[in-house]
């Protein structure tokens, strides 16, 4: 279990890795954040690739573990895609700093790091896929390419983190409630 002290350490990558860019951030700016000395930080840390890979990977797997949750509701597969939409958009703008870091800084890991992302992130595309199966198979659905469906709809889910503002005109659920009736009813009248 993580300290107060490392989990103040995570919370002040996160701040700059989001503001400056996992790059240019160096681990004497994160020592700076927390008033520490950049050699007392590392009894907190083993290096700042591994403070990157703690915060993307508690960052998926929440979003896994939230949509694991959806999907095995007894609810119609209409209703699990607009929980699935409405819980992406209102968790990634309740924690834009983390979001923005996990889909903009994780590219930064090492190779055998960012593969557990990308496992992890290749497990939340499958669950997005499979309540478009669920909804296919039910006939709620017309999809012809559940998983290019799922890709479109997390992607355009996933930009969110670059647009949108707290205290804007739409808030995340009026956001996710507009995502929801696209990709539901289309653009078509």
């Amino acid at each position: 279990m993580a300290s107060n002290r490392q989990v103040e350490i995570a919370l002040a990558a996160v701040k700059l890795f989001e503001k400056k860019g996992y790059h240019a951030t160096s681990v004497q700016d994160i020592a700076d954040e927390v008033g520490l000395q950049k050699g007392s930080l590392y009894h907190y840390i083993h290096s700042k690739e591994d403070l990157l890979l703690q915060i993307a990977h508690q960052a998926i797997t929440d979003f896994n573990q939230r949509l694991e949750t959806i999907l095995a509701s007894d609810l119609p597969a209409k209703d699990k895609l607009i929980q699935a939409i409405e819980n992406h958009i209102t968790v990634s703008a309740a924690n834009i700093e983390t979001t923005t870091v996990l889909l903009r800084e994780a590219f930064s890991l090492g190779e055998n790091q960012h593969q557990m992302i990308q496992d992890l992130s290749d497990r939340y595309v499958d669950l997005w896929t499979q309540i478009l199966i669920e909804g296919k198979e039910s006939g709620e659905f017309n999809v012809v390419h559940p998983r290019i469906t799922a890709l479109a709809i997390l992607g355009a889910c996933n930009w969110v983190y670059r647009w949108f503002r707290a205290g804007g005109k739409y808030d995340a659920k009026d956001i996710s409630a507009m995502f929801s009736q696209l990709f539901l009813e289309g653009l078509l009248a």
